[in-house]
């Protein structure tokens, strides 16, 4: 009986050090997170880092094609969710009677694919016209707030933008951001890549399927805003 007791005592330290070597991991392994804002008179501007967004470059190529079928025309089918793809949800959540927000919820995604697949046509409207290509006039601010207006400027009454990060060059930006519904909305956070151009010290946002296949950009603003999904 008593010959058991050592192996008790060293099993019960083993596994006190265990547990003391795990905390000190995960204690070493945590990370702070921090915001920051950079401007630039001259050199390109970065700040921030990518957001993750929950619907994958397929979710949003298939979203953008039954807006197609249902008549509401998006542009290009770039998996990209930018203000013609937004202001194509609108138009299509108007035309079926719902919640005219902007964004891509359950109510909405299960409108939209009962439509498509019955080859519905719910768009009446013209398609959205594309932003203004470039930037021209008066450069605009590379700030948090500036860009932040900018990307809020085409989104549905309650929609907000939270920047997670941007970087700006030669009157062009590109900007990470988190839209979140509104309150009581059943639709998720998504996170989206906007590429802006200046324009009369504005911010406003561009078809990145048009200014990305132009590639007349800085090249740091097409890395950032073009080669992200």
């Amino acid at each position: 009986m008593n010959s058991a007791t050592p192996r008790r005592i060293v099993g019960v330290l083993a596994l006190s050090l265990a547990l003391v070597a795990g905390a000190a991991a995960c204690s070493s392994g945590s990370k702070s997170d921090s915001t920051s804002t950079t401007t630039a008179a001259s050199a390109p501007s970065t700040s921030g880092v990518k957001p993750v967004s929950t619907l994958t470059k397929a979710d949003v190529i298939q979203l953008q094609e039954w807006l197609d079928t249902v008549g509401c025309d998006v542009g290009n089918n770039d998996g990209v969710i930018g203000p013609m793809t937004i202001a194509s949800i609108k138009a299509f959540q108007k035309g079926a009677g719902l919640n005219v927000d902007g964004t891509y919820g359950p109510k909405t995604k299960a409108a939209l694919a009962a439509d498509a697949q019955a080859k519905k046509k719910i768009c009446t409207l013209p398609a959205p016209t594309p932003a203004p290509v470039g930037p021209t006039g008066a450069t605009a601010a590379c700030t948090t707030a500036a860009i932040t207006s900018g990307v809020s400027a085409g989104l549905g009454q309650g929609t907000t933008a939270k920047l997670d990060g941007f970087g700006c060059d030669a009157g062009w930006a590109y900007a990470y951001a988190t839209l979140t519904p509104p309150a009581g909305s059943d639709a998720p956070s998504i996170g989206v890549t906007e590429v802006l151009a200046a324009r009369d010290g504005k911010w406003v946002a561009q078809d990145r399927g048009v200014v990305c296949q132009a590639g007349k950009m800085p090249a740091d603003i097409y890395n950032g805003g073009c080669l992200s999904n």
